[in-house]
């Protein structure tokens, strides 16, 4: 029992040294590199003004009460506002929406001090989303499979 605990301990250092003279790692040093995200991904949603018909279906189906329907004063159009702390990225109002005015923006790493900043009425909520870490100059990487490491990141072409 004894040679077996210590058996194990040697092949947990070997493991160790052996990253430690080979490194093997899929880390990304953010944020002076950045991934790219797929046409796909679910970031912060973008809302158009302009194409926005004033339905109300994005705050009837999000299932987190995310979204919801302000008027103006003197305005007969209510217009959709999300409240970013309930958001859950289900994707249900960019779906629901007739006249495409929701969409997905690839931006996911906006960080905010303040919950008062998740509240987006829908004048704020026409605002383009920036990454951070690309208004930096973050290299962008991208992730391709390599046979005898796996998963590792090279520069975008």
């Amino acid at each position: 029992m004894f040679r077996g605990k210590v058996r194990r301990h040697v092949e947990a250092i070997a493991t160790g040294l052996k990253y430690l003279v080979k490194p093997n790692r899929i880390t990304v040093y953010y944020p002076e590199e950045a991934i790219v995200l797929s046409e796909r991904y679910r970031g912060m949603i973008h809302y158009d003004w302009d194409k926005c018909i004033s339905c109300g279906l994005c705050a009837m189906i999000c299932p987190a009460d995310a979204m919801k329907m302000y008027r103006k004063k003197g305005e007969k159009k209510a217009r959709p506002g999300i409240n970013y702390q309930r958001c859950i990225f289900c994707g249900y109002c960019v779906d629901i929406c007739p006249t495409n005015a929701l969409s997905f923006t690839r931006v996911h790493d906006v960080a905010f001090e303040k919950l008062d900043e998740m509240l987006y009425p829908p004048e704020k909520f026409t605002s383009e989303w920036r990454s951070p870490a690309e208004e930096r100059g973050a290299r962008r990487l991208r992730v391709v499979f390599d046979e005898e490491r796996g998963l590792k990141h090279v520069p975008e072409q």
